[in-house]
């Protein structure tokens, strides 16, 4: 049974919406999104009362978002709010007047619960075991110390870059005595949670306000992948860009390449707090989160109706076996393969030298190897390395994505287009495309003995003896010569890569 949910998230800056596809067979997959500035909080002040305007482009808002959940055919619609709304003396009235307008049912969450959703929609996607979490929004900054992956200390403050940029008017150009203000003032609330003093751990940032940071990061350095999620910048990028912005004016902002125009009036505000939260905790680094509070809705309501516990315990594998189930593949031929692959880099460790967190990249590029085959079956290595560079892969950084779709790519033997391929080049150094060669060498035998696709080839040994590699294979009484004779054609390929011969031995497949 396929299942449509809409999430929406009506925040003090903006409104999101996403409809998230289920599919019969498990996979999800982001079918739509839609986001609008709102500005809830615009206007609140110390009278903690929502402004008519603010109230009118919110039911405004959430009417189009209504609209939109009908034309998907939506089943089921999850909707929060969080800091304007809960703050707000008429949020209550609020709630009600777009329950009775549009015919969603907003829930006004807790600050904790807000910094929880939030730290499930990142524990499953980045793959961070220690780390202070910050969800930057309009109103309010939820921080979690992160250990070991689990939440160890949890709180909601009250400032964001919404509120912040009218409490110290710095919409427009900054003085020193404005900036000292707004520093002095978040410095002191930051400073009332001791456990943040020089902790030492990874920033990891969510929120609109970390997403432009990393957009204009990338674009200062020319950066070739436009893809925020677990992009990763240190103190002193973070500080020079910081610097930039709080010397320039309005109008100077609106030209910062990767800086929105609706975000250019509330940046200050916002890159101030990171800031701040650099100097506090002594961070080593600020890792940007694409995912937090909508996809924690959605993956804690995916997880529990099946029955799984809310952090997911290997997000990589997670979320490869989602791709393979998203793009129909071959699944049992697929994990066949990874398992014939996994099983060589085993038996000639001492051959390739490649490492544990290699072997792990090998077996997402063998279990993804064949999705290009719902584009084009022919040429569909190159379609497969399209997919898995720009898959929702989460757990891998932007380098070992590269790397896993150049190995996923060459399943079929290594072609030079690749290394012409800026993307890929921008990434990835000499060792890098050794290590892609041999891994690529590794599926390409794997397939080749599961050519069939019938697991002929139910196991495979390896070993070595003085020059020579040795491949024990497990083959049924039906034999295997199309797989032999297949996997003979990289002979060549893997003697001018390893400097040694490769040697078959069939062996009997034990019974069942």
């Amino acid at each position: 049974m396929t299942e449509r949910l809409a999430i929406i998230d009506l925040g003090s800056n903006s409104a999101r919406l996403i409809v998230m596809h289920i599919y019969a067979n498990g996979a999800y997959n982001l079918v739509y999104h839609q986001k609008e500035t709102v500005r809830l909080s615009e206007g609140m002040g110390k009278s903690h009362t929502l402004r008519p305007d603010a109230v009118r482009r919110a039911v405004e808002t959430m009417r189009t978002f209504a609209h939109m959940c009908l034309l998907f055919k939506v089943d089921k619609t999850l909707a929060v709010t969080t800091a304007a709304v809960r703050s707000a003396k008429n949020g209550p009235t609020l709630i009600e007047l777009i329950e009775s307008e549009t015919g969603i049912r907003l829930e006004s969450i807790s600050g904790h619960d807000e910094a929880f959703i939030g730290y499930i929609g990142v524990i499953n996607t980045i793959n961070v075991e220690d780390g202070v979490l910050f969800d930057l929004g309009g109103g309010s900054t939820e921080l979690t110390l992160i250990r070991d992956r689990k939440p160890q200390k949890v709180v909601s403050l009250p400032f964001g870059a919404v509120n912040l940029t009218e409490q110290f008017a710095a919409q427009d150009r900054i003085t020193d005595l404005q900036l000292e203000k707004l520093r002095g003032y978040i410095m002191h609330q930051l400073e009332k949670n001791p456990w943040l003093k020089n902790v030492g751990l990874p920033l990891v940032g969510v929120g609109g306000t970390a997403r432009n940071i990393a957009k204009m990061d990338q674009k200062r350095k020319n950066y070739p992948f436009n893809k925020v999620h677990n992009y990763r910048l240190g103190d002193i990028s973070l500080t020079d860009l910081w610097r930039t912005l709080v010397l320039t004016d309005y109008k100077q902002r609106l030209k910062i390449p990767g800086l929105s125009s609706e975000r250019a009036d509330i940046i200050v505000a916002g890159s101030t707090i990171v800031k701040c939260l650099f100097d506090v905790t002594r961070a080593n680094r600020l890792i940007i989160s694409g995912c937090g509070l909508r996809e924690g809705l959605f993956l804690r309501y995916y997880l529990t109706s099946t029955g799984r516990p809310e952090v997911i315990d290997n997000i990589l594998l997670h979320s490869t076996n989602n791709m393979l189930l998203f793009y129909k593949g071959n699944t049992p031929h697929a994990y066949h393969v990874a398992d014939l692959a996994e099983a060589m880099f085993d038996g000639w460790q001492d051959l390739h030298k490649l490492d544990e967190r290699d072997r792990m990249l090998l077996r997402v590029a063998a279990l993804l190897h064949d999705i290009g085959i719902t584009i084009n079956y022919y040429d569909h290595p190159r379609h497969t390395a399209y997919l898995v560079e720009n898959a929702r892969l989460f757990g891998l950084t932007h380098r070992e994505q590269m790397l896993t779709a150049v190995v996923a790519g060459w399943h079929e033997g290594p072609t030079a287009k690749y290394m012409r391929n800026r993307l890929y080049t921008e990434f990835l150094d000499d060792t890098d495309w050794q290590k892609a060669r041999k891994m690529a060498l590794l599926l390409a035998l794997a397939e080749c003995l599961d050519t069939t696709q019938m697991g002929v080839v139910s196991r495979a040994t390896a070993g070595l003896k003085a020059k020579e590699a040795s491949l024990a294979l497990a083959v049924g009484p039906q034999g295997a010569a199309i797989e032999i004779q297949e996997a003979e054609q990289h002979r060549k390929w893997f003697k001018k890569e390893f400097g040694v011969e490769l040697a078959w031995q069939l062996m009997p497949a034990l019974s069942r």
